[in-house]
């Protein structure tokens, strides 16, 4: 959206607005909230999420597997690291900035 000063095809730089339009900052519409730049997107909060719970929940379990321990024992020890990642999580993203921190009352 281009602001009153800018010029667009329809009037050049300087001249004022027509009449009948209504000015660039009257407008009742708030605007969208704009993503500082690097800001991480919902793909790379996915592909964090990914990492930080089901990753390490199927990598023990393979490992128990692998080290003998019978199917059940892995799967619930697996299971377990991916309820510890689910808890684990929020405080990921606030710790990298993604998510504000909560307001402590006082």
């Amino acid at each position: 959206m281009a602001s009153e000063d800018e010029p667009t095809p329809a009037r050049a730089a300087g001249q004022p607005a027509p009449a009948g339009a209504p000015a660039a900052n009257a407008t009742s519409t708030p605007r969208p909230r704009v993503r500082p730049p690097g800001a991480p997107g919902i793909g790379s909060i996915f592909v964090l999420a990914f990492l930080v719970i089901l990753v390490p929940g199927v990598a023990v379990y393979v490992l128990l597997d692998w080290a003998g321990l019978p199917i059940g024992g892995a799967s619930l020890l697996g299971l377990l690291v991916v309820f510890l990642g689910l808890g684990f999580f929020p405080t990921v993203l606030r710790r990298l900035g993604w998510v504000p921190t909560k307001k402590r009352r006082s």
